[in-house]
């Protein structure tokens, strides 16, 4: 911090956040892994910064830095820039390495976005993939409010994809009890429970859930993660197969992945109710539906009531 006067607004002199995409590569470049907390209180050593910027706080009363460097981390490792063998545990990438040695200073922001990794979990609408940086727009040309949403739709971007990056790693069991919790918490299921489909004659259904209170109808399910980008027609044509051998008249088919057009074609041709859930969709509604994440902060923001002071 800087001027603390009454009356004066005190300004941070914290290095910006992707300022610490240097730092925080040149510290993991030994190649170890290292521990979050260790990996921070380094990179806040190797940017220099001074007691008095490690003492700044934002308003949640989070350490600034922390929360830039966790910015940067966020960022790095969308890019595969870094990757995270544990929980709270990183070490730098072939992808980090490179990106240190095509730049001898600070690593600029469209550097890391330009990564083609970085745009692997970026939610697409229709055939418009979403922008490759996040809207960061100069204080000078923006109003408050448009300041509010601009962050709140970059911490909501960040948070799609970082859901996204965690299913994909997820093993099987894990993937399907985040698809069971979700129909869950959306109001599927009798007493709040799906059940497993194994074994012989499964076809590759995961689950069945009551569509409704009383058992009237019943929704199978399949959840998978594919290491392909796409599920094509055959996986869809197959799942209705599966269904077909049960009898089924409404399937829910969850990926981590994306649909082909021709893939979505075939689903909207037969003549069972058939839903696909790509990776951009789910996340949507695992954020929507409160799965897998939580509220940070809730913040409250106050205007003068012109009723009040008008005496009405």
């Amino acid at each position: 911090m800087t001027d603390l006067t009454p009356g004066v607004t005190a300004v941070s002199t914290m290095p910006r956040w992707f300022e610490f995409f240097r730092p925080l590569l040149e510290v993991l470049a030994d190649g170890q892994t290292w521990r979050k907390r260790d990996m921070e209180r380094a990179i806040a050593a190797r940017a220099g910064l001074t007691d008095e910027q490690l003492a700044e706080t934002i308003g949640s009363g989070q350490s600034r830095a922390i929360n830039r460097i966790g910015w940067a981390t966020s960022a790095l490792r969308r890019a595969k820039a870094l990757e995270s063998p544990a929980r709270a545990q990183f070490r730098i990438t072939d992808v980090g390495r490179k990106l240190l040695a095509d730049h001898a200073g600070p690593i600029p922001e469209p550097a890391v976005y330009a990564l083609p990794a970085y745009n692997e979990y970026a939610p697409v609408k229709g055939k418009k993939a979403a922008s490759v940086a996040p809207v960061s727009p100069e204080l000078e040309e923006s109003d408050p409010d448009e300041l509010i949403s601009s962050g709140i739709r970059r911490i909501d971007e960040d948070t799609r994809s970082t859901l996204l990056q965690r299913l994909k790693e997820s093993d099987p069991y894990d993937f399907e009890r985040v698809v069971r919790t979700l129909l869950v918490r959306m109001g599927y299921g009798r007493d709040g429970r799906m059940t497993p489909l194994k074994g012989s004659g499964d076809g590759g259904l995961d689950g069945v859930i009551d569509r409704d209170e009383l058992g009237l109808s019943k929704i199978y399910v399949q959840a998978k993660r594919y290491a392909e980008a796409t599920v094509g027609r055959p996986k869809v044509q197959e799942f209705v197969g599966a269904l077909a051998t049960r009898g089924a008249n409404v399937g829910v088919f969850f990926t981590t992945s994306s649909f082909t057009a021709e893939a979505v074609d075939a689903a909207a041709r037969v003549p069972q109710e058939i839903a696909l859930v790509d990776g951009a969709r789910l996340t949507a509604l695992m954020m929507r539906h409160k799965v897998g994440v939580q509220v940070a902060r809730t913040i409250e923001l106050l205007k003068v009531d012109e009723d009040f002071f008008a005496g009405e």
